[in-house]
This record gives C-alpha cells, sequence and structure tokens, in this order.
C-alpha cells in the first residue's frame, strides 16, 4: 500500500467523532456527580442549625468614676449583638450549591510528517576491451560499485486538549448584619446583606 493511500486513510472524522462522544460522556458523567452532591446537600439527614440574622446595637453608655473624690462621668459606647433563632436549614437552603463544570473547549490537532526517499544507483566501470551493456547478473571483479538506497521515514505526533470551567461558588452561607448606631439622632440602621 502507498503512503499517500494510508494517509488517506487516516479516520480523522472517526477521531472527531470519538472526541465528541468523549467529551459528551464526561459531561455526563460530570452532571450527574454534581446531581449526586446536589441531593446532599438537600438531604434533611445534613441539616445544619443557620443563624439567618445578628442585630448588634450600638448604645451610648455613661460610666461614672470617683477621681480625686470627685464624681466623673465618662460618655462611652456599649455594643451588643442579638441574634435571632437559629433556623434548621438544610446545606443547599444554606447556599452550598454543587458545582457544575462544562466543557467550553475541544480541539484535535493531528500533524504527521511523512518522507519517502528512494534513490538508486548503478556505477560500474569496465575494463578496456569490454562493452557495457544492461545485464542483470554480471561478475565483474575490478571497479565495479553498485549502490541502491530505499528509505522511508514516518512521524506522527496528536494532541488532545479540553477545557472545562467551574461555576462561581455563593456566598450565602453568611448571615444577614443589621447594624443599629444609637449614639447619633436618629439613629441609623444599616444592612449588609449576603
Amino acid at each position: 500500500m502507498a503512503i499517500g493511500q494510508e494517509l488517506l486513510d487516516v479516520p480523522i472524522a472517526d477521531m472527531v467523532r470519538d472526541l465528541a462522544a468523549a467529551v459528551a460522556e464526561g459531561q455526563m458523567s460530570l452532571d450527574r456527580a454534581s446531581i449526586d452532591t446536589l441531593r446532599f446537600l438537600a438531604s434533611d439527614a445534613n441539616a445544619i442549625d443557620l443563624i439567618p440574622q445578628v442585630t448588634e446595637v450600638i448604645a451610648p453608655t455613661a460610666t461614672n468614676l470617683v477621681v480625686g473624690g470627685n464624681n466623673v462621668t465618662v460618655p462611652g459606647v456599649s455594643v451588643t449583638q442579638q441574634p435571632v433563632a437559629p433556623v434548621r436549614t438544610t446545606l443547599l437552603q444554606a447556599g452550598l450549591l454543587p458545582t457544575f463544570y462544562q466543557f467550553t473547549e475541544a480541539l484535535i490537532e493531528v500533524k504527521i510528517s511523512v518522507t519517502l526517499k528512494d534513490t538508486g544507483s548503478t556505477q560500474s566501470e569496465s575494463r578496456p576491451g569490454f562493452t557495457k551493456r544492461r545485464v542483470l547478473a554480471f561478475a565483474s571483479p575490478v571497479n565495479f560499485r553498485n549502490a541502491s538506497t530505499y528509505s522511508h521515514t514516518s512521524e506522527g505526533s496528536s494532541l488532545l486538549r479540553v477545557t472545562m470551567k467551574p461555576v462561581p461558588p455563593p456566598t450565602r452561607l453568611a448571615p444577614d448584619l443589621v447594624t443599629i448606631n444609637a449614639t447619633v439622632n436618629p439613629p441609623t440602621v444599616t444592612r449588609t446583606e449576603r
């Protein structure tokens, strides 16, 4: 079989089809793993007590000190934190989500290098009195050289690259924070939501 024919017989379409099938199978396997994680996170058996909100109250206070026999009032503030009652929640309700991966790129690169070299040379020198003839079998003990070379080099390389990207994790596990600053008039309320 000729080298050119072997190059034509390379199953590039099969490689592309196999890559697409492998990516689809890999994507399905990744999705199954994420769904299993989702079931674990949604299970009541793995529920936690979550504090959904903490209220901080900053209030003015006064401290009375006796300095040199005199009563001195020192202004100050006090900070009290009041969390609401914990709520029993699943890990999914608390904001933990499974990471789903997606194949964003798939690349097949095939490089084939074929070198075919076919050289042949026949040199003969005849002694005086002999004539040159094209004879398939002959003997000449003096100054006869016959060189025939055939070389074939075939190289191949392939590269398969697949890129996956994850979804960033959510930050819903942190509680909302409400701060009431009663040191100013009127008091200010600052709310930090998750």
